[in-house]
């Protein structure tokens, strides 16, 4: 049972749960203002588990959701992610919720919500046995869910089959990926330990890296500087956004996604208007650029992830990895299979090192240097020398 179970399970043997509310529909948004100690309201049925990994990697003390969390139409994981995080959620709050003021302290106790003396919101709490009942209600709907993701993705292919399998509509980028490898790192679950995982591929292939939004940053922490920069760059940092050779500024929703902030800094940049989400422009431009091999970091491939989030953006994931074909392959495989290559210069130096160890060693003894000479006076003999 996860600590917060244990904590809200317990008859009031715990103390309120006090901290700055930070409310936001925009996850996105939301991440950039939230810290650790804060509660989160968010306002999300079905909570998924790359949202979730977000909320988590802010580390608030509790999580506060206006709608279900888990409605029963697929076992979504985003509940389990703050579970296993020790993040407190209540669940079912009600619209209300998100009236909350941001940045106004607030009070959880229990499942209700209270400024002051006010109660603002009544939920419920998650727990543990209730997650686990509900995911294993909801894993009997996938079928329905399926039917309908898979009548989605031919409703997309007929609208954006040009872009999708013929690269018309893609932003034109000034860095050359042909026969390269391409390394694509979004901000999703456990990016940072994949980069850690594939440092030595990094270290020797050199992939051109092309990162999603602000992972722009994370690339550069953990890595080295993003050549190409794709998505909203309101939140990327000046010396990310300089570091790039491109920048290409993309909303599906078609918003502003930070253009005017890439004008002000004189970067160069280009736009693009694609319906799809920007890692998966990211892939496609790789793939009609020529790339030889696209690294995805950061980026889910399970079934479970293509029904989760928007039906739209999923279907078009599902169709771009399916264009990209054989060249896309995810870190976590790579880790699994990338062996480190070692120069002919390399063998030959252990060798001789191996020799020279070998000398030493047999002239550090009185039977290696009886064997020695013993062997000199064999070679000498054969030779004519002797």
């Amino acid at each position: 049972m996860s600590k917060f179970s244990r904590r809200n399970e317990s008859a009031g043997s715990d103390s309120p749960l006090n901290g700055t509310a930070r409310v936001d529909h925009s996850i996105t948004a939301l991440t950039r203002r939230l810290r650790r100690g804060d509660i989160a309201v968010i306002d999300i049925l079905d909570l998924d588990e790359r949202t979730a990994s977000q909320l988590s990697a802010c580390r608030p003390s509790a999580v506060i959701n206006a709608q279900e969390s888990i409605s029963g139409r697929y076992p979504n994981g985003g509940p389990t992610v703050l579970a296993e995080a020790s993040i407190p959620l209540i669940d079912k709050a009600g619209a209300d919720v998100m009236n909350i003021r941001d940045g106004s302290r607030i009070r959880i106790d229990g499942d209700a919500v209270f400024r002051g003396d006010t109660q603002l919101a009544k939920g419920e709490i998650l727990t543990d046995e209730a997650r686990e009942q509900a995911l294993a209600d909801a894993a009997q709907n996938m079928h329905v869910q399926l039917s309908a993701f898979t009548a989605n993705a031919m409703d997309y292919v007929e609208r954006d089959s040009a872009l999708i399998l013929d690269g018309r509509g893609l932003p034109a980028v000034d860095v050359d990926l042909e026969g390269r490898h391409v390394l694509i790192v979004t901000g999703g679950m456990l990016y940072a330990k994949q980069l850690k995982d594939i440092r030595t591929y990094l270290r020797e292939r050199k992939p051109v890296i092309i990162a999603i939004g602000d992972s722009a940053d994370a690339a550069m922490e953990h890595a080295y500087a993003a050549k190409i920069i794709v998505g909203n760059v309101e939140s990327v940092s000046e010396r990310a956004m300089r570091a790039a050779a491109t920048v290409v500024v993309h909303d599906p929703a078609g918003a502003d996604a930070g253009m005017t902030r890439a004008d002000a800094l004189g970067v160069s940049r280009t736009t693009s208007d694609a319906g799809i989400a920007s890692s998966d422009l990211a892939v496609l431009l790789a793939h009609a650029q020529g790339a030889e091999v696209i690294v995805t970091v950061g980026m889910e491939s399970r079934l479970i992830d293509y029904l989760q989030g928007s039906s739209d953006l999923n279907a078009g994931t599902f169709l771009t990895r399916l264009q990209a074909g054989g060249g896309l392959v995810d870190a976590r495989t790579l880790a699994q299979v990338y062996r480190h290559r070692y120069s002919r210069w390399t063998v030959f130096g252990l060798v001789a090192a191996g020799f020279v160890a070998l000398g030493l060693a047999l002239a550090a003894t009185p039977g290696g240097r009886s064997w020695v000479s013993s062997a000199w006076e064999s070679v000498s003999t054969w030779l004519g020398l002797s």
